[in-house]
């Protein structure tokens, strides 16, 4: 197929795309490295807390946040690069292809995961905001569906797509 000439909104689009997957690269890497200062330096973080007013009980709780937070940059990241490749296949004229109906449906496993993951940390974000002398902790505490249907959206365009490259196939063979 053709490429299609250069289009602003698609550019952009694949600009913000490799922009989000440079931060999540950056988030879950800030995050894991951040894990094993923590836990070493774990007395003097734990002074620094208690002369701040805050309970340094939370610290192993901390790490364990950390880490669910690296996890979710992670699943984040693989899912804007299948987003930015199904992207690359529109700019390269041809999005009706069996590899985007397969990125559509493992996006909506990894929104999935991703949604699996945020119970845990939410859970601990709510703890942590629950210890004596709060140390500033925010979340937000209305629980969305949004990923959730977000999922299942991917998952029926993973069929549309799949389906629609299916047809063409057919038409193709009977011309």
């Amino acid at each position: 197929m053709p490429k299609i000439p250069e289009d602003r909104l698609l550019f952009f689009t694949r600009m913000m795309l490799t922009l989000l997957l440079g931060l999540t690269i950056i988030a879950s890497t800030v995050a894991l490295l951040t894990i094993p200062v923590l836990l070493a330096e774990r007395g003097d973080v734990a002074a620094q807390l208690a002369a701040s007013g805050i309970d340094p009980a939370g610290i192993p709780s901390i790490a364990i946040l950390l880490a669910l937070v690296a996890g979710i940059a992670l699943l984040a990241f693989f899912f804007v690069r299948h987003l930015r490749r199904i992207v690359d296949s529109v700019a390269d004229g041809d999005p009706f292809v069996p590899a985007n109906a397969d990125r559509l449906r493992n996006m909506g496993w990894l929104a999935l995961a991703i949604q699996a993951l945020l119970i845990p940390t939410t859970g601990l974000v709510i703890w942590l905001d629950a210890l004596p002398h709060k140390a500033n902790v925010h979340y937000s505490d209305n629980n969305s569906f949004g990923g959730l249907i977000l999922a299942l959206l991917l998952f029926v365009l993973a069929r549309v797509f799949r389906r629609g490259t299916e047809m063409r196939e057919e038409l193709e063979g009977t011309v």
